[in-house]
C-alpha cells in the first residue's frame, strides 16, 4: 500500500506545497536584478517549465511582499513527475525579504488567498512509476500502473515476495477521487482485488482507511480549498472553486530553448 499511497500523494501534495517553494541548491542571483526578475529566474530554476508566465503587481518590498502574483506553467517538474499545466493566482503574498534573495532562494512565508488549477497527464504519472520514483525502499514493487477513467481511477502493482519461494502477487485497486469539506480529498467508490479476487469489504475498509484521506488540507498552511477534481480518460484535473485569472502588471514570459538534434 505505501507505494499507492505515494502514487495518489503526487495528484494534488506535491502541485500545492512546491507551487511556492525553490529548492536549496537554486543559484545565486545577479544583485542588480529586480527582485521580481529574482523570483522570475527562481521559478524557473526551481520548476524547470517549458513555457512559463509570471506577473506582479508591483515590484516585491523590502520585506518581500507581493499584492497580486500570477503564474502559468507548462510542462513543470514538480517532485520528478511532470504536470502539464499549472496555473496559480495569489493575493497579498509574502516572501522572505529580497535582500536574501542573492545568496538564498526566495521562499513564501505567508499569503491571504490563492487560487490554482492543475492537470496532470496519465502518461507522466506512468513516466514517473516506470523510472521507480515511487517505487518501496525494498524493491518488492514492480509493473506499477496507473489508469485515469472517466470518473475514476485504476491503480495495479505487482508485489514479489521471497519467502520460501518467489510469488508475485497482483494488486489492484479502482475508485475515484471525492472532495470533502472542501480541504480533503477521499478514495470513494473503491474496490480492491488480489490475483483477480474481490477481497472482503471489511478488509478492503481496513486498508484504505490507512490513506484516507488521501490529501487533508486543514493542516496546509495556505488558505487553499479544493472545489472539484475531474478525472478523464487520460487526465485528471484539479482546482479551486474560482479559477485563477491574469491581470496586468510586471509580466515576465519564458519558453525552453529547443534542443537541436
Amino acid at each position: 500500500m505505501n507505494s499507492i499511497r505515494k502514487t495518489f500523494s503526487i495528484l494534488v501534495t506535491i502541485i500545492i506545497l512546491v507551487a511556492f517553494a525553490f529548492p536549496p541548491h537554486a543559484r545565486a542571483q545577479d544583485e542588480s536584478s529586480p527582485p521580481s526578475r529574482k523570483l522570475y529566474e527562481a521559478f524557473i530554476e526551481g520548476l524547470k517549465p517549458e513555457k512559463m508566465e509570471l506577473i506582479l503587481n508591483h515590484e516585491p518590498d523590502g520585506e518581500g511582499k507581493v499584492g497580486h502574483l500570477y503564474l502559468d506553467l507548462i510542462g513543470c517538474d514538480i517532485g520528478g513527475v511532470r504536470i502539464d499545466h499549472l496555473t496559480v493566482e495569489a493575493v497579498d503574498v509574502e516572501f522572505t525579504p529580497p535582500s536574501t534573495w542573492n545568496t538564498e532562494p526566495p521562499d513564501v512565508k505567508n499569503m491571504l488567498d490563492i487560487k490554482a488549477k492543475a492537470v496532470i497527464l496519465e502518461e507522466d504519472v506512468n513516466k514517473a512509476l516506470l523510472s521507480e520514483e515511487f517505487g518501496d525502499d525494498d524493491g518488492h514493487w514492480h509493473d506499477l500502473l496507473l489508469d485515469f477513467r472517466d470518473g475514476g481511477l485504476y491503480v495495479r502493482g505487482y508485489y514479489l515476495t521471497k519467502f520460501l519461494f518467489r510469488l508475485d502477487i497482483l494488486i489492484e485497486l479502482e475508485g475515484r477521487f471525492e472532495i470533502r469539506k472542501g480541504k480533503e480529498l477521499w478514495l470513494a467508490d473503491y474496490v480492491m482485488r488480489v490475483n483477480k479476487v474481490d477481497l472482503p469489504k471489511s478488509i478492503t475498509d481496513r486498508a484504505i482507511s490507512q490513506i484516507q484521506p488521501v490529501i487533508d488540507l486543514n493542516e496546509f498552511v495556505f488558505p487553499l480549498v479544493l472545489d472539484k477534481v475531474e478525472q478523464k480518460d487520460d487526465r485528471v484535473v484539479l482546482a479551486s472553486r474560482i479559477l485563477p485569472k491574469p491581470f496586468e502588471g510586471i509580466r515576465y514570459t519564458y519558453e525552453k530553448p529547443k534542443q537541436l538534434d
